[in-house]
């Protein structure tokens, strides 16, 4: 009893923490259901048609399942390094260990549930007619109807709020073992969770090895694995976070001399300085910019071994990408939205020395702006090397494919994320009168 009155009396104090979990789980949720009402209507629908949709639904769940994982485990790290303080604080006043974990994964559950519950919901209404619409373009579709399945709804909530629980494992871990003198000082850094990532990215890299080494056999059955070697590559460089993304921050900032801006030099520093913060953006960012550009590359170019276009239909590929980027992109400006407590004391901090009123507000946007730039650059880099080493296991056997980057694709997904974190980050640095607009009088 007294944990649920502590994690309800915290959940209302630390909202703006936990609006980033709730967000991506209804997001998530969202994305899900676009597999599970395949799966429905791949089933009620009878011959092949319903072996394609049910064929779709599965590269779909993959996708989806990779974004999910990255992203609300990326996000749960967040919350816990966010409220380190009020954790040690809480220790202080006599909560045990096993009270704090405990007090952690009940509020992981309270908020992913209902974040998935109201998700769901959205996506009862939007999602089947927009499968219904996605599958127009598909050879033997066209005329396919799905409708909403209250039951498939309820396994996408069980899915998505136990994927977020079982996420939430590790930081519950971590929140049990803060120091109560994190309160009074700066948080504490686990190398137990750095080892876990290396050796999770590790066994990614040799999955994404084993499917490159039998790209050239499948090549007439569709090459189902270059549509997967890239993301899951995508997703190895992701869970390494600051291993990667801090070199990536310091090699291209390093361009930008120190004295050019101070508004750019202190953005900068505050990337390097808030390392959990940036590692949890930079890990959706290269989801959202990542996933769909190694897709569609992985995709190209196993289909120029064969002299073809882009094999399926658009509405397909729509399907498959939409819901992934989608919940990446909104991982990302959430990671933003859920520091506001920090940046708002950054705020301050800068005005107590003198700053003019606009700079805290360009440090933010640059800060977004540094942000948005690695995660492309870095995303850039891991799809080149996917799409390099699936040409060059093709072009022995079919000496025409070709290396296929979509740099189109890459840089309207890449604008579009950046623009949702420089938001997110700009708005809690934006002056208080600013943003609570003029007082009536």
């Amino acid at each position: 009893m007294i944990t649920a009155q502590l994690a309800v009396a915290d959940l209302r104090s630390s909202w703006r923490v936990w609006c980033g979990l709730f967000a991506v789980c209804a997001v998530a949720a969202i994305a899900g259901s676009v597999p599970g009402t395949l799966v429905v209507g791949g089933l009620e629908t009878p011959d092949v048609r319903g072996l394609a949709m049910l064929s779709i639904a599965g590269t779909t769940a993959a996708f989806a399942l990779i974004a999910v994982l990255v992203v609300v485990s990326a996000i749960v790290r967040l919350t816990a390094a966010l409220l380190d303080r009020t954790y040690g604080l809480w220790q202080l006043a006599g909560v045990t260990p096993r009270g704090v974990r405990w007090t952690m994964l009940l509020q992981t559950a309270l908020v992913s549930t209902a974040g998935a519950v109201a998700g769901t919901a959205v996506a009862v209404g939007v999602v089947p007619p927009a499968v219904s619409a996605a599958l127009l373009d598909s050879n033997g579709l066209a005329d396919v109807r799905v409708a909403p399945s209250w039951g498939e709804a309820f396994v996408v909530v069980v899915v998505t709020a136990g994927a977020a629980i079982l996420a939430g494992a590790s930081g519950s871990r971590r929140a049990a073992a803060t120091s109560p003198s994190t309160g009074l000082g700066a948080p504490t850094v686990s190398r137990r969770s750095a080892a876990v990532r290396a050796t999770v990215a590790v066994l990614l890299v040799a999955l994404a090895g084993s499917m490159l080494a039998g790209v050239p056999a499948s090549i007439p059955d569709g090459a189902a694995p270059a549509l997967l070697i890239g993301p899951v590559l995508v997703a190895a460089v992701a869970v390494l976070g600051r291993t990667v993304g801090t070199p990536a921050v310091r090699v291209w900032t390093a361009i930008v001399p120190t004295g050019a801006s101070v508004a750019f030099g202190l953005a900068r520093a505050a990337v390097r300085w808030s390392s959990t913060r940036s590692d949890t953006t930079l890990a959706a960012l290269l989801v959202a910019v990542g996933l769909p550009t190694a897709l569609v590359g992985g995709q190209r170019t196993a289909a120029s071994a064969i002299g073809a276009d882009t094999p399926g239909g658009a509405g397909a590929t729509v399907l498959v990408l939409s819901g992934p980027v989608l919940l990446a992109a909104i991982g990302a400006a959430a990671t933003a939205a859920m520091a506001a407590r920090d940046r708002a004391r950054e705020r301050d901090q800068l005005r107590a020395i003198g700053a003019s009123p606009g700079l805290p507000v360009r440090v933010a946007a640059l800060e977004g702006l540094v942000l948005g730039v690695t995660g492309t650059l870095v995303a850039a880099a891991v799809v080149a090397v996917a799409v390099t080493a699936e040409w060059a296991v093709l072009v022995g056997e079919y000496p025409g494919a070709r290396p296929i980057f979509p740099m189109a694709l890459l840089g309207a997904v890449a604008v579009f994320s950046t623009g949702l974190v420089v938001v997110s980050s700009v708005l809690p640095a934006l002056p208080a009168s600013r943003r609570r607009g003029p007082v009536q009088a």
